[in-house]
């Protein structure tokens, strides 16, 4: 008998039991702390409810000091988000895939407004409104590739698509990939798949693609090992590992759909690359990676409002950001944060107790931190983001 991961009925139902027994807020909904709640099994979800208590009862423990008849706190649903910090999903622990970062959200991100947009629409859409999609006819992505010059927040991207859909995040890299043992690297990859599946929706990102599968004929000491991965990453993302015992919907809308119905909606692959020239052409086709967003460098607007994001926390008078902003062409988002601490880093030289940053002080760091861009690599990603194609040679 196999007894699979609670879907999203049955987690709310959970969650209803153990708040029973709780004094509990009147505002706390369910049916969104079930949502937040992907690949929590039962004890998870009894666990979560007790830190979630522990938490609330935490915040009024001065009180209790001084008056011992204080009643016991209302559990709110800032108590719960704060609990999911501390209590992680059975299905993620373990997993060298599984990894925790700074919550990102899309106003931390300056500029890119149609990069968000399109990626919203093929990642965080599905996920947040099946029904519509399913109103629609449409088919939820298979997997996303994100491509464009190095330092373009292409990775910060993904964090704040992973923050604003609530979905478990699992991230694949080349360093974490590669084995000196045979079948560890394929069998890494199915373990992630399962991991996702059973957390669904789940998010896999592939950073830097290029270095864990490149083209098949490009005849390298490696090819061995990166076939291999490259066709079970194909096999995965068709359905075809996928075994009878995972035919849940994790979902929890009670339909045991076909097997390829359930790798479409409940595992989203986002991938990132600098080459998207060195990828094979069997990601790319129809079914696989069916969306691809470019993600360009910063224009001259969005080098301002990254400007006044990285300035935001910093002791900053007298400062034309708009006239750095024109200064810094062919600055990446990275190339402008690594200014800002440059420019913090010399005014603290010039004197330890300083507690400002001056316009002097990011003139100055112009000097040290060059442009990571030049005119002849944007112009091959231009062309081939104008014309349709991802490939091109450099």
């Amino acid at each position: 008998i196999m007894i699979n991961v609670p879907t999203l009925s049955q987690r709310k139902q959970i969650l209803t039991h153990q708040c029973s027994r709780l004094r509990v807020d009147s505002g706390l909904d369910l049916d969104v702390l079930a949502q937040m709640t992907n690949g929590y099994v039962g004890a998870d979800l009894m666990s979560l409810c007790h830190e979630a208590a522990f938490t609330a009862l935490g915040s009024l423990q001065p009180d209790l000091k001084e008056n011992k008849d204080t009643e016991p706190p209302l559990i709110t649903t800032d108590h719960f988000k704060t609990a999911l910090k501390k209590v992680l999903p059975s299905t993620q622990k373990g997993s060298p895939c599984t990894i925790e970062f700074d919550p990102v959200h899309w106003d931390d991100i300056g500029g890119l407004e149609e990069a968000k947009l399109k990626i919203q629409q093929a990642v965080e859409w599905p996920i947040k409104h099946p029904e519509a999609f399913s109103r629609m006819g449409l088919p939820s992505p298979r997997g996303v590739l994100l491509y464009g010059p190095p330092g373009c927040c292409k990775t910060t991207l993904v964090k704040a698509v992973a923050t604003s859909s609530s979905a478990t995040f699992l991230s694949l890299s080349g360093a974490q990939l590669f084995s000196p043992y045979v079948g560890d690297s394929e069998k890494l990859i199915t373990e992630v798949f399962q991991r996702a599946r059973a957390g669904a929706p789940a998010l896999i990102f592939l950073d830097e693609i290029d270095s864990i599968i490149g083209k098949r004929s490009d005849g390298t000491s490696q090819r061995g090992v990166q076939e291999r991965v490259l066709s079970t990453l194909l096999n995965e993302m068709d359905g075809i590992g996928i075994r009878l015992d995972e035919k849940t919907d994790s979902m929890g809308t009670g339909e045991d759909g076909s097997v390829r119905d359930l790798a479409n909606k409940s595992v989203l692959i986002v991938a990132a690359t600098n080459r998207p020239d060195m990828l094979d052409e069997a990601l790319t086709r129809p079914g696989r990676f069916d969306r691809s967003v470019y993600v360009p460098p910063p224009d001259l607007q969005a080098r301002l409002e990254i400007l006044k994001i990285c300035t935001k926390t910093m002791p900053v008078k007298d400062v034309d950001l708009s006239a750095l902003a024109a200064r810094t062409e062919n600055y990446t988002g990275a190339d402008l944060k690594n200014l800002c601490r440059e420019a913090a880093l010399l005014s603290l030289t010039e004197d330890l107790s300083s507690d400002l940053v001056t316009e002097e002080h990011l003139i100055k760091a112009l000097s040290i931190v060059r442009p990571s861009l030049n005119p002849f690599l944007l112009n091959k990603y231009q062309q081939g983001s104008s014309q349709g194609k991802k490939l091109f040679v450099l």
